[in-house]
């Protein structure tokens, strides 16, 4: 049977946890997406209308060598992931990279998925390239990128991420 007391008892662990939400929505930021977020100015490629246009994108884990081209509000963009030097000699690996449209101040208006990948270097073949088309929101003029993963052996796991 439910209790008066389990009752109370479980108010009082959801009711912060509520406020938290409620709060969240009417600041609105989503604890889920990266949308509204301003994302870092030394992030961002200023997209420009035709191409194809080449282009670098590098941290300290990966690299994005990739090639755009933007007709109207749609954008084909296809290339190749690179690990760097911290995660490159790891055999395992879950990765996502993430693709985030800008508008003119930088703000993000919608996020996709890029690029995915997870298994091991030593049994499976990884698909380094990807290829993909997204309509564009309205307002988008630059992209960014994000990333997060982890890279491990049967010695260490290495957890990286990168924001937009």
């Amino acid at each position: 049977m439910f209790s008066a007391f389990r009752y109370k008892q479980t108010i009082h662990y959801l009711a912060p946890l509520l406020a938290t939400l409620l709060l969240n929505a009417c600041a609105g930021k989503n604890w889920f997406s990266y949308t509204g977020w301003e994302a870092k100015s030394n992030n961002r490629a200023a997209l420009r209308d035709g191409g194809p246009y080449s282009s670098l994108w590098q941290t300290l884990d990966i690299g994005l060598h990739y090639r755009y081209e933007k007709e109207g509000e749609r954008l084909d963009i296809e290339g190749q992931v690179v690990p760097q030097k911290r995660i490159k000699h790891f055999s395992d690996f879950t990765i996502w990279v993430s693709i985030h449209f800008l508008d003119g101040d930088g703000i993000i208006l919608d996020t996709h998925r890029l690029w995915s990948q997870r298994g091991s270097t030593v049994y499976w073949g990884f698909r380094w390239h990807f290829k993909q088309s997204w309509n564009l929101p309205p307002g988008t003029q630059a992209l960014a990128f994000s990333y997060h993963g982890r890279a491990g052996d049967q010695e260490q796991l290495w957890d990286f991420w990168y924001l937009p």
